[in-house]
Formats: structure tokens, sequence, C-alpha cells
């Protein structure tokens, strides 16, 4: 079942993971679920409608969730933007736990733009794509703005409006090529796989950790499931990271943390709390804790 985060303008779709001991980007021992999160980003209205959406309305997918969750992706998009209707989408990585749902998505909806970036092609995964005219509406994310390069139209930013910008910065935390987004008009930074640290207890629990909530995230938590996903962190040198963070969120100020996988981080105060949380993870003394098997 979807979750509105800020009206209809922001939407979290996807399932939950059972935390059984069958998932390799979380920390050895974890219990509970971890969300897999999709984002719905929608602009409604008068405007929308004066530019030539039929329904008023124009919407971009951000990232695609797990094939395991295919359906529950499927019903709560037709529900939302009603059954064949007409989305943009736009993929944080090239990696199966974001592109998985391309090929149903692309069946059951008009999809009229794909935002990808790097050098993996999304579509080799899916032979049945090849057959589409999908691959004609690919743009290229890049964040230095060229134009230099393949054919592909070029991207550094979407429109998700006429008055809304979904702006695209490539992150200095990344293993693959991964890109982040800024949405100002909802204040949400979406981090793919960083913050993704939140996990739920029982199925039940909220999937979003904001002020209603108790919280009760430590660093040494968080220190575990950036490890598990980033290995090398423990060895790296991390102030660089620290500090491009820092001045991120300072410039930012976001109001939302959105991964693609955990709890959506919900409020100022919570966002400040979790990013201070992960500042200290990226220290050395944490650092020495998970290289001496703490």
């Amino acid at each position: 079942m979807f979750t509105k985060l800020k009206n209809d303008k922001l939407v979290v779709l996807g399932g939950l993971i059972p935390l059984d001991g069958r998932v390799s980007w979380v920390p050895a021992g974890s219990t509970g679920f971890q969300p897999s999160n999709c984002y719905l980003l929608s602009e409604c209205g008068a405007a929308a409608l004066a530019l030539g959406s039929a329904a008023g309305d124009s919407h971009l997918l951000i990232d695609s969730g797990v094939a395991l969750h295919a359906q529950q992706i499927l019903d709560d998009l037709a529900a939302l933007i009603g059954e064949g209707g007409a989305l943009s989408v736009f993929f944080t990585r090239a990696e199966m736990d974001c592109v998985s749902n391309l090929e149903p998505i692309a069946r059951s909806f008009d999809i009229q733009r794909l935002f990808t970036g790097g050098v993996i092609n999304p579509f080799d995964a899916f032979e049945d794509l090849n057959l589409m005219a999908l691959r004609g509406r690919r743009h290229q994310i890049d964040a230095m703005r060229s134009g230099e390069g393949d054919s592909l139209a070029r991207a550094a930013s979407i429109d998700i409006g006429p008055s809304r910008v979904l702006e695209i910065e490539a992150p200095l935390l990344r293993l693959l090529m991964t890109f982040w987004g800024w949405d100002a008009e909802t204040g949400t930074l979406f981090t793919s796989d960083t913050f993704t640290h939140g996990t739920m207890q029982r199925p039940d629990d909220s999937r979003i950790i904001d002020s209603t909530v108790e919280d009760t995230t430590t660093p040494e938590q968080v220190a575990g499931h950036l490890f598990a996903k980033y290995e090398w962190l423990p060895r790296a040198t991390c102030e660089p990271l620290r500090e491009w963070l820092a001045a991120k969120f300072d410039e930012l100020d976001p109001e939302i943390i959105a991964p693609s996988r955990g709890c959506v981080l919900r409020g100022r105060d919570v966002v400040r709390r979790h990013l201070d949380y992960m500042l200290t993870a990226l220290t050395p003394q944490h650092a020495g804790l998970v290289r001496q098997g703490a």
C-alpha cells in the first residue's frame, strides 16, 4: 500500500523485504523488515492542464522497486495515475533493486521518458523491451550538462511539471554510477542506496521515521548498514565524504530523506539527527570498530 509523504505531490510505493539472513546489503544478523521504495512525484492542477496534460497531472517515478513487489507497485500506480496512465521514470542506479520492474510497468503504463545514467544499459535485462519504442525515449543523465558523447538526449534536471524540477547530482558517496535527486517543492532528497538503515520490527510498523514514532537508531546501526554495502569504507579516508555530506545538507536543508531501501526520514529535526549519525559512522573510530569485528 502506498503512503503519501506530501499530499499528492510525493508518494512512496513498494513492499517489505524480510531480513531473514538472505539479504546481502544489510549487516549480518539483521532482523525485522526493510522497506523497498520507489517514489511517485506528481504535479497537479490547472497549470499542468494548461500545458497539455489531459488529466492535469504530470508524473515522475523514481526507481521501480524489486521484482518481488511488482504487482503491488502496478496496483498502486493504477490507483494513483489510472490504468494505462502516462508517467516518466528516473533510475538512481542501474542495479536490479531499482530497475527490476521496468518491463511490467512499461507493459501497463505509457512511459513517456526514461532517465538513466552511466554506461550500463537498463534494457539489457529485458529481452522483450528490444521490440518497444521505449529506447527512443531514453534520456542520458549528465550532471555536468555536457553536450558531448552519445546521441541520447542529455539532462541534468528533470521537469516534472511546468513549475517543478527534480535536480540531479552524482554524489561523492557511491559504489557504481549513482544519482541523487533534489525536489525543492517538497524539500525531499532522494539518496538511492545511502541512508538505508531504517528498518521495521513488524510489518505493520511505520515505514516513516518522524516525530510521531520512537526512533531507536544509533550511529552503530547506521555504520553497520553503510559498511554492509560499501565494504571498502572502513579502509578509506572518509573525511572528504563527511565534508561533502555536511555541505550538501547545509545547502539544501532537506525536510525528507527518501532512500531506495529503508525507512523514509521525515522532518528537519529527524533529518539532521540522522545526518549526524551518518557523519559519526564515517569517523575513523567507527571504521576501526568495524575492522576489529565489533
